[in-house]
């Protein structure tokens, strides 16, 4: 299914009106939630008074055939307005032999949670493969909506659905994105049951879109993650991922990850 030139503006437009129409609702939502006299976790607390936090870490790959990669990912999160924030991400990737194998990096809007219960995003992202041969870049225009639903002080589900507009062309290693080439389009989601800890969480989920990359529906993956912790200003983050290819006992690829995340612009 090729997405055309009308329905790229389309999905645009519609992207824009939710983001107002969620600002509209979440002026009377904040009002409500003062007047309940909500209460958040600590570690919600923290996280709605990061103003900039830079998360970085590293991935290590292996496929089902045994061949490995790795990258460097950073990735930014600032906010905007009170109910909009920015998330720029680049990542850098090796495989043996060669260094400037792949790089990606993407753009991404977040809304404030609605109700505390959902919330929108909106992502365009570019990936470009140098090696393996034949190189091409990959643009992926990505909409979601996500909820967070509290089961209890300790435990919560997090869910999200949406769409992708990916354009492919080969033999063009060019950063900049693309509405041209193979046209792939496809729906996404992810769904996560989260356990809070004293200073963090673990969580497992079950899903086909991650910080930078959606996958096809038949590609999905599972994950165990968390955070934890360590001072004020730093915070340890660590997962692993399971993908398969069709059926859970076909594997594709396993992830490791671990990293920092840096709160490093707190609110006054």
């Amino acid at each position: 299914m090729k997405c055309k030139k009308a329905e790229c503006k389309s999905f645009g437009a519609w992207c824009i009106m939710l983001f107002v129409t969620l600002f509209s609702l979440d002026a009377n939502a904040q009002k409500s939630n003062a007047a309940k006299g909500d209460s958040l976790s600590v570690k919600e607390q923290q996280t709605k008074s990061d103003k900039i936090t830079l998360t970085t870490y590293v991935r290590v790959i292996s496929d089902a055939n045994g061949n490995k990669r790795a990258d460097e990912n950073f990735v930014g999160n600032f906010k905007l307005i009170n109910w909009l924030r920015l998330e720029a991400g680049f990542r850098q990737g090796q495989r043996p032999g060669h260094l400037d194998s792949y790089y990606h990096y993407k753009l991404e809007l977040q809304s404030k949670y609605l109700w505390k219960l959902v919330r929108i995003i909106g992502r365009i992202s570019d990936n470009v493969i140098n090696y393996p041969t034949p190189s091409y870049r990959k643009t992926n225009k990505l909409f979601a909506l996500e909820l967070r639903v509290p089961l209890s002080k300790k435990i919560k589900i997090l869910a999200g659905g949406g769409y992708v507009f990916s354009s492919q062309q080969y033999d063009m290693p060019d950063a900049l994105p693309t509405s041209l080439g193979i046209q792939n389009n496809y729906p996404i989601f992810r769904f996560a049951l989260r356990y809070a800890i004293k200073k963090g969480y673990v969580e497992a989920v079950y899903g086909s879109y991650d910080v930078f990359n959606p996958y096809g529906i038949n590609t999905p993956f599972t994950q165990v993650d968390g955070e934890y912790e360590l001072s004020r200003l730093c915070t340890l983050t660590s997962f692993f991922r399971y993908q398969y290819n069709y059926d859970l006992f076909r594997p594709n690829n396993y992830f490791l990850g671990v990293g920092l995340v840096f709160h490093l612009v707190k609110e006054k």
